[in-house]
This record gives C-alpha cells, structure tokens and sequence, in this order.
C-alpha cells in the first residue's frame, strides 16, 4: 500500500480517536478537554446538569479573546459533552467580536434563557426551547448595561421571583427583579452594598458574583470570599474565604450547585501567569454546623485528578460526605477543622457512592458512631436491590456513650471491576448512627 495511503488512514484514526475523546470529556479535574473553559455557571434542568461557559481562545492570549460561549452537558458529573457553541453573530453583538465575557442561563414557563457579557458594555438574553439551544437574540439591545458578568437567580417564594445580579466593585453589584418574561427588569437595579473586610480588601475590579440561597440565607460569592443576608437586596454581612489552595483566589469565577442531594463547586483557574487562558475544576463543597460554606480542597489535595463522582477502592480513605446520592433524611454535620459526618441514619436510609472501582478487594471498613438501637449495613452493587457485597450488623459497644467512634467491618464478596456501591441501612425503631468515613483496603482505619 502506498506509503502516503497509510500515513492518512493513520491520521483519520488519530482524528477519529481525538473526536471520540472529545465528545466523551474528561472524568477527571479539569472537568473537561474543551480548553480554555472560563466563568462557569452550572445549572441543573431536567435531571441534566449544564455548564454555561466562556471561552478562552488560546493558550499564548493576553487579551481576553473570547468569542463566542460554550455549553456543556452531563448526567453523571464524568462524562460531560460540549452540546452547543453560542456565537455573538447570533445576537446583537457582531461576528468578530472577541468580548463574549462571563454568561449564565435559567429556565421558566418551559423556555430556556441565556444571559450574556458584551465585555463591559451591557448584558443581553437569548431565547430557546431546549437548554442546548438553538438560542435567537430577544431583544437585539442589553437587558440592562453598562456592566457585565450576570447571574440569575430564582427565589423560593409561591411566584418564584426571578432576579439578576451583575456589575463589579468599581462601581457595584446590582440587582433587578426580573419580569416573568424573564427579558426585562421589573424596577430600576439598585446598588448591593457589602459590609466587611473581605469585600473592602477585594480588587477594585472585582466581578465574579453568584448568588444562591440556602436555609432563609442569601450566599453572595465573588472569587474566593462571601457574604451573607436575610434580605435579597442586603445589606450583605462578609463571611470570608469558602476554601483555600486550589486556585480558590481573586481570580476563581465560580458557581455552586445541587445534585443528587449532593452540593458542589465549580470554579476557573489561569494556567500560566500573564496569559488569558483558563480550565474549570470541581469539588465537594459543604455547609458547617453554623451555615457556613465550606469548599472540599482536601479532596482536591488528595484526589484532584480523579475528580467528583468517581472513587478508587484502593484509597486508604473515602470521607462518608463525598457521596453521590443520598437518601433525604441523611445530614451533614462538622466544620472546616474537624470534618464532617453523615447524621440521621436511620432505617431505610441510603447512600451511594457510583463508579467505584475495585481490584479484587475483600474487606470493608467503616467508622461510626452516635450508634443507638440495633441495625443492619448492607453493602450492594447497582443499585438498592443488588447483589449484597458484604452484611454488617450494628450496635453500640459495651461501656461507651454515642459520641465514642467505633469500626465495623466485613468481608466482602465479588468486589472486581467497577460498580455503583449503596449502603442500605436497615434497623429497630431505635436504630440510629453516624457515618464518618470507611475503606476498602483491608487495612486498619485511619479516622484521624
């Protein structure tokens, strides 16, 4: 065969190879291949998880040339597809702009909106019927302008009160209520003023922002920091840092989201000092017993390539708060220093740990505590139903109180390749316990 002939089949097999790579994603931190993915805000639709990004066109970029914006998809927080590029000749913007800056999306009465950057200038909304688009300009002007980097939010009241948020410290955050067509303001944006120091010591340029609430609090973010307020429109009262190491600095534009009963954060990083060009991590994120947040770097410092949603028996160590999916009654209680524990196992409860890969591991475990009544673990693959891998019973040990930590363990059978793993607890009506970490190597348990 002619030399030429076998040099482009092999290219075409590269090619075809580097496509399927691509349309899979990465399972791993940074969350996916597409580089240069900046300023993501993570919504949650239909029981699909979407990534409204930016995009930094190239590594040796000094400028910020960005143009257009990118969406990705995922159902399991692995695998997440590039699903829809936005580009500004589809809104008012024109064809060669470079300034698609900082973006975010929501949904309402069954219609998708995307909110866009024009740089500094202002913030348009483009309109869909499906979360992947195809998205058209609603307005062919800015929603609201000057300033940039939207987040939209929708309150928990009986009307579900939409809101938007944007600007930066040069002038201010500002924020609107939104009308139900979601493509204008209900009133004028008024200033959000921000009381501490973590706010006074941000950059005078400081954009970034996300909001969410949680518990009958509002949590406004912006890089690393955050305030907090009974009221959407403030004052907000500065809490401080959400987490340290891991690029979480002025720099991270971030967003926080929801899934499976589980809480997590995504935020951007620049790969090179000087340079305009950025990936998007992920982590675990919690609330402290006091309603602080409290991102998960330890993850990240021991299993930053791995990523979220995924799990190596093999670690000496799987922290019970880095679950999957989780039965409703199960809580999180601890802080920053001491860690956090599953509370309010009960019978029936549930918790799944998904993709968990095993090599040909025989021993499980597990440390508890808060142990009362007599209960059951049963330790199964797939799902609820499953094959049980292992079986344990529980209870309190003589001569100990309920704050007293305790192991249990188990053999465990068929435990070879990769599975979705569920402790399925079952018990007396007096059964309750903690769960604060476990293993599967066999070994002893560290819990310090």
């Amino acid at each position: 065969m002619n030399l030429n002939i076998i040099a482009s089949v092999g290219k075409l097999q590269s090619t075809a190879l580097f496509m399927l790579v691509v349309s899979l994603g990465f399972s791993q931190n940074p969350i996916t291949n597409a580089k240069g993915v900046s300023d993501p805000h993570v919504r949650v639709f239909n029981d699909t998880i979407y990534l409204f990004s930016g995009h930094d066109s190239s590594p040796e970029d000094k400028l910020w040339d960005m143009k257009d914006w990118r969406v990705f998809s995922s159902t399991n927080l692995l695998d997440w597809k590039h699903v829809q590029t936005i580009s500004p000749e589809d809104n008012y913007m024109d064809d060669t702009s470079i300034d698609c800056w900082a973006s975010d999306a929501a949904t309402r009465n069954g219609n998708y909106y995307f909110y866009f950057s024009d740089k500094k200038r202002g913030i348009g909304v483009m309109t869909a019927n499906h979360p992947t688009g195809p998205y058209v300009d609603a307005l062919g002007k800015p929603l609201v302008s000057p300033m940039h980097d939207p987040t939209i939010f929708i309150d928990d009241d009986k009307n579900k009160t939409p809101y938007i948020v944007y600007g930066d410290k040069s002038d201010a955050y500002y924020i609107a209520e939104l009308n139900g067509d979601m493509i204008s303001v209900a009133e004028t944006p008024k200033p959000i003023t921000i009381n501490g120091e973590a706010w006074e010591k941000a950059p005078k340029w400081m954009d970034k922002n996300y909001l969410f609430k949680h518990k009958g609090t509002y949590y406004l973010s912006w890089g690393r920091d955050y305030a907090i307020s009974k009221n959407i429109y403030g004052p907000y009262e500065c809490v401080g840092s959400v987490g340290n190491g891991h690029y979480l600095d002025e720099f991270a534009h971030g967003s926080f989201f929801w899934w499976k009963g589980q809480f997590y954060h995504v935020w951007c990083y620049y790969l090179k000092n000087g340079f305009k060009f950025r990936e998007t991590i992920i982590t675990y994120c919690h609330f402290d017993d006091d309603g602080n947040i409290v991102t998960d770097t330890g993850f990240l410092d021991k299993h930053f390539n791995n990523g979220v949603g995924q799990y190596d028996a093999e670690w000496d160590k799987i922290e019970a708060e880095w679950y999957y999916g989780i039965s409703p009654n199960i809580k999180k209680q601890g802080n920053r220093e001491n860690g956090f524990v599953l509370t309010d196992i009960k019978n029936g409860s549930w918790i799944k740990y998904a993709n968990v890969n095993f090599n040909n591991n025989e021993k499980f475990e597990a440390s508890i505590k808060g142990v009362k009544g007599k209960g059951i673990l049963e330790i199964r693959a797939g799902n609820l139903d499953g094959p049980i891998l292992g079986t344990i019973s529980i209870k309190r040990k003589k001569n100990t109180d309920t704050a007293t930590q305790q192991l249990i363990s188990c053999d465990i059978n068929n435990a070879n390749g990769k599975k979705d793993v569920y402790f399925k607890f079952i018990g007396d009506k007096k059964f309750e316990m903690q769960l604060d970490c476990f293993t599967f190597k066999g070994e002893s348990l560290s819990v310090n």
